[in-house]
């Protein structure tokens, strides 16, 4: 037997090398980003960034703006006043609908994407229909999911009662799906991609002082200054699970992270300096909420 010969046959009996599995990482996108589904290609094209790094994305999106509203109203009108636990089952397609118009979005620019249901996702959650907190995450669908895709695009704000119907979690209950995913996934860190560039000391739209935008902020300041910016719920979860909450603008790669502690309070930092006030939302977010990070120091 020659030598090369022997080589070969060394080479076949061993076993193929296992790539090293792909770094996961969770978006949330909120309807201030989806306000039509003409946004979705947005959305697709900042999923692809991180695709083209190399990392499998968990997309965790809102209803379009004004859909959960109007579904709201739609459910109550019809429902009885003193009980309509089936109100969060007719909800909770308006975010089923955006996350198959995202994943369809990202098919078109050619990532290998796929939408879940609330209930092929599984989050199980108890407490009220309409502000249920998740309490467990259904075996295997995510991870098989992420197994077979590069892009996992899943519906926000609901969630399968252990009865088997649909519960919501609360107003801005997005953040808390991103958040609780993240961490069952065994992750740090969650983006909640929003239409402000982080958490600023004071409202941006307040001209008397400059506004500065907290690079990071503890969960006690992210409580105080953060309003509707970020649910509350969420950061209260992040903190529990030591998930820290990344808040920042969809075309912007710094924004404010939540965690255990904040940045120093003196000075401002560049985004500050240029008007971080600008990323705002649309038509005008008011109160220290809009006002969330501090990216200055």
């Amino acid at each position: 037997m020659s030598a090369s010969l022997a080589v070969v046959e060394k080479s076949e009996n061993l076993e193929p090398s296992k790539q090293p599995a792909a770094e996961v990482v969770v978006l949330k996108f909120g309807s201030s980003i989806l306000r039509t589904p003409a946004e979705a290609p947005l959305v697709a094209s900042a999923v692809y960034g991180h695709v083209r790094a190399g990392r499998k994305v968990v997309a965790v999106v809102s209803a379009f703006g004004g859909a959960t509203d109007q579904m709201l109203g739609e459910a109550r009108a019809l429902g009885l006043a003193h009980s309509n636990e089936l109100l969060p089952g007719y909800v909770a397609l308006g975010e089923e609908k955006s996350a198959a118009l995202v994943a369809i979005a990202c098919d078109r620019i050619g990532l290998d994407a796929c939408a879940l249901s609330v209930r092929e996702l599984g989050i199980v959650a108890e407490g009220e229909p309409e502000h249920s907190r998740p309490c467990g995450l259904r075996p295997d669908h995510l991870k098989q999911a992420l197994d077979r895709h590069e892009v996992v695009v899943v519906p926000g704000f609901g969630a399968v009662r252990p009865d088997g119907r649909i519960a919501l979690l609360g107003r801005g209950g997005s953040d808390l799906t991103a958040v609780f995913l993240a961490a069952e996934l065994g992750l740090k860190t969650v983006r909640l991609v929003k239409d402000v560039d982080g958490l600023y000391d004071h409202d941006p739209n307040d001209r008397t002082a400059p506004a500065l935008r907290y690079r990071r902020a503890s969960w006690d300041v992210a409580r105080k200054l953060g309003g509707a910016l970020v649910q509350h719920d969420a950061i209260d979860l992040g903190e529990s699970r030591g998930v820290e909450i990344e808040v920042a603008a969809l075309d912007r790669a710094d924004g404010t992270v939540i965690g255990k502690r904040s940045a120093p309070r003196t000075g401002a930092g560049p985004a500050a300096a240029e008007g971080g006030g600008r990323r705002l939302r649309r038509g005008g977010r008011r109160g220290p909420g809009a006002v969330a990070e501090r990216s200055a120091l």
